[in-house]
């Protein structure tokens, strides 16, 4: 599978759980084959001699960076070419020390200069302390050591982690590799250690200072550096439970972790001071995030609505009235770069959002307001109008149209074709809709779709519909020639465009593809037999496949390829075809009641992201733990094939965390949006505003890794053709079956400990261990017979440590 969302990635010496996750899950050893391969990024490599000094007991070097570990400290020495930028102002956002510590040493050759900066990491009042290496890796370094002549050192050892074992009363100090090639620690705190009496100094900074956020900012000769605020937690059986903390500095040069929530003394304690971002956004009262969209640049832009005329980061005024829209920019390191309220004096509801390729927002949604400033037309009159507003990449609104007729007209999504018109889809009981090619299909509510050039003149509308009362538009996509494809819900039977039957109950979900003319090319319908089967979000990949998302309470979903998880509601995915074939349905989801999709995203390959909220302690596929209270967001990745790969709970321990949209940048980081009521939600790097509920941003970082593809001859059996593409090309491939799904990390004392699987813990065999290229193809017979029909494949990388995607055998 591609590995999980990497939402721990260290901006100075940074901390994951991956120790904690490790303990909950079962294994059991006589019926799983071990293997062993090496650990990829970060290697910790002792002291044989190639470090002069004997008090260097191991050692990391990267570009840049080299770090010694010593009794109860570790040494940083920093080098960047002389003449780079400083990044000291006060005002300035903090850089990663990744971005600091590129340096071109090899390639400017004599000629360079380079400037030095050492940092002292201790810890005041721990105990002497020597570091031990834990988790060996296969691994192994040469080293010349020595004067003019020079020694050998031969066979160095290479390790995934060093630990400070009671570095402090019943407290360790963890030093790791990240997944990516950072370096990440955490504290461990046994049950009934004192963790207060843990500090961090540093010597050879200028000065430390806490911002707003609760981040560290630790200033240098090199600029600021940023240590995010920090996040602690316990875990028990049943779910992570987050603890209130923040960073206190007892002096300029040292700080300590203030533990501010209950602690369970009977559980071990994780602090852990950095996680990969999360961003509240809004003010003092109620803010809520609908849609998020992607630029060029990976800057994310969210609309939604709000009730606070103080919300951060305002370029304008509150209009007053009701709500008012809202439309954020945050860049791609998490910090805002602008707010712009839009609207008139009453009811102003933002709801989607797209980006078009100049990094220009365009917002639907629906408004009462008859004053709606940038307007360049006259409100429709009755209550609802949908409206389209464009604001620059700026946050300056550039123009605002509004769309209806006569009666209530409710704008839910938007996309942008390659010419930057705006395509937007919702419900309407107008008769007269402006723009119209067609008429009303009678019932309540049509869908509409409706054209918008860049310049914001209405291009066409075209309902869609039939005789029943309910057709609602919600989700909308524009596929690379220009098509929009458009996902709801409907009661009509007799929908135009059909190309299949209802399928019973009183809501199905469809989609329809509408050309960039306006007229229907077909319609589908989506669903099972049960009353409700709801389509809330739609993408559309690089071959013109519409991916929607959604929820259902039928148990028998047409193109199922698993089985509804129980409760009262799953999410769910459907891939159709660029024309209307339904090709594989996948329920998401755990036991409880609710598990409701909302938003969708594809990435480069296909693979459907997928956003929404569950009360579901159990949900499939879950790398980590419910964060507590009622709903807990949550992102899904399923390959292209339907096969689910990961999924990953967001949220804190407030009643209702939900995530309602999704985006993927250029480079496949997944950037999800939504509402949040927890203040202690996991990876913040800043303080929730105020009021019942703040909108949220987050971005998870997902690693790349090899694709798998499988043939099988079934219900027969083998022989299985596998074939892959993406690996590393540098040594050996293991290819690992499972007859279930799941998510079974490598235990510690295995090469690869730490890597996640998305297989059934206590069923996997090898299938194939052996050579292999970057790009490959295997028949493995495995003694494959019937009951290999149904299985799952997943492929590990053997130089990196890479997953595939998990692969069914069908």
């Amino acid at each position: 599978m591609r590995h999980k969302p990497l939402g721990m990635i260290a901006s100075c010496l940074a901390l994951s759980c991956a120790a904690t996750f490790a303990s909950t899950l079962e294994t059991n050893p006589d019926k799983q084959e071990a293997f062993s391969l090496a650990l990829r990024g970060v290697h910790f490599v002792p002291n044989h001699g190639q470090w002069a000094d004997a008090g260097v007991h191991f050692g990391l070097r990267s570009l840049g960076l080299d770090v010694a570990f010593r009794e109860s400290a570790l040494t940083m020495h920093l080098v960047r070419q002389a003449g780079s930028e400083s990044h000291d102002r006060e005002d300035a956002q903090a850089p990663n020390l990744d971005t600091l510590l590129t340096d071109d040493r090899d390639s400017l050759g004599d000629r360079a200069k380079y400037e030095h900066l050492t940092l002292t990491v201790s810890f005041p009042g721990s105990n002497d302390v020597v570091p031990e290496g834990d988790m060996p890796q296969t691994a192994k370094s040469n080293y010349f050591v020595g004067g003019e002549e020079r020694g050998v050192a031969t066979d160095v050892p290479s390790f995934g982690a060093v630990i400070y074992e009671n570095l402090y009363d019943g407290i360790d100090l963890h030093v790791m590799g990240s997944d990516d090639g950072v370096m990440k620690y955490e504290f461990h705190v046994e049950p009934g250690a004192d963790y207060g009496r843990i500090r961090i100094a540093y010597d050879g900074i200028e000065s430390l200072r806490i911002d707003d956020g609760g981040n560290l900012q630790i200033k240098t000769s090199f600029g600021t550096l940023a240590d995010g605020a920090p996040v602690v937690w316990q875990e028990n059986a049943r779910s992570r439970d987050t603890i209130a903390a923040r960073f206190e500095l007892c002096d300029d040069h040292t700080y300590r972790i203030a533990v501010d929530g209950l602690v369970d003394p009977t559980s071990v304690l994780i602090i852990d001071p950095d996680v990969e971002w999360m961003t509240y956004l809004g003010g003092s009262d109620d803010d809520e995030c609908y849609g998020i969209a992607v630029d060029g640049a990976g800057n994310a832009l969210v609309t939604g609505h709000t009730l606070s005329p103080d919300f951060e980061g305002r370029n304008n005024a509150f209009y007053g009235g009701d709500y008012d829209t809202f439309v954020a920019k945050v860049s791609a390191s998490g910090t805002l770069q602008w707010m712009t309220y839009l609207g008139g004096s009453a009811f102003d509801h933002g709801r989607e959002i797209a980006a078009d390729s100049a990094g220009d927002a365009l917002v639907t949604g629906y408004t009462n307001s008859p004053d709606f400033e940038g307007r360049n037309n006259t409100f429709h009159g009755y209550s609802y109008d949908t409206f389209v507003a464009k604001v620059s990449a700026s946050g300056t609104l550039q123009w605002m149209t509004y769309l209806g007729g006569a009666r209530v007209d409710h704008g839910f999504g938007i996309a942008a074709d390659s010419a930057g018109n705006a395509m937007v889809t919702g419900r309407t009981d107008s008769t007269d809709f402006d723009g119209r090619n067609n008429s009303h299909h009678g019932g309540q509510f049509d869908v509409f779709v409706v054209k918008v050039s860049p310049s914001g003149t209405l291009q066409w509308m075209t309902y869609l519909g039939g005789s029943s009362g309910t057709d609602d538009g919600f989700g909308i996509a524009v596929d690379s020639a220009g098509n929009a494809m458009v996902t709801g819900i409907t009661s009509s039977t007799d929908f135009e465009g059909r190309n299949n039957s209802h399928h019973g109950g009183p809501l199905d979900t469809f989609v329809v593809k509408v050309s960039p003319s306006g007229s229907l090319q077909w319609m589908t319908y989506l669903g099972g037999s049960s009353d409700y089967d709801n389509g809330y979000g739609i993408a559309a990949d690089s071959a013109g496949n519409a991916l929607v998302t959604g929820r259902t309470r039928s148990t028998d979903f047409e193109g199922r390829n698993n089985s509804h998880h129980g409760g009262q509601f799953d999410a769910f995915v459907v891939k159709v075809s660029p024309s209307g074939s339904l090709q594989w349905m996948t329920y998401l989801g755990g036991s409880s009641d609710n598990d409701d999709g909302f938003g969708i995203a594809a990435d480069s390959a296909g693979n459907a992201l997928v956003t929404g909220r569950t009360d579901s302690t159990d949900f499939e596929g879950r790398v980590n733990l419910h964060h507590g209270g009622q709903f807990d967001a949550f992102v899904v990745e399923v390959s292209a094939s339907g096969v689910l790969q990961w999924m990953t709970y967001l949220g804190g321990s407030g009643f209702r965390d939900s995530g309602y949209d999704i985006a993927v940048d250029s480079v496949g980081n997944a950037l999800a949006a939504g509402n949040a009521e927890s203040h202690d939600f996991e990876g913040r790097n800043n303080s929730h505003h105020g009021g019942v509920v703040d909108a949220f941003l987050v971005k998870l970082r997902i690693a790349d890794g090899p694709r798998l593809s499988v043939t099988a001859t079934c219900p027969s059996g083998g022989p299985i053709q596998v074939s892959w593409s993406g690996a590393s090309g540098g040594g050996t491939v293991a290819l690992l079956y499972a007859r279930t799904t799941g998510s079974f990390r490598i235990p510690n004392g295995n090469r690869c400990a730490g890597t996640l699987l998305g297989l059934g813990s206590n069923q996997i065999q090898i299938a194939y261990q052996g050579s292999g290229g970057q790009s490959g193809s295997r028949t493995v017979n495995s003694n494959a017979g019937p009951g290999a029909c149904g299985g799952y494949l997943q492929l590990i990388d053997t130089p990196t440590c890479g997953t595939s995607n998990v692969a069914r055998i069908e």
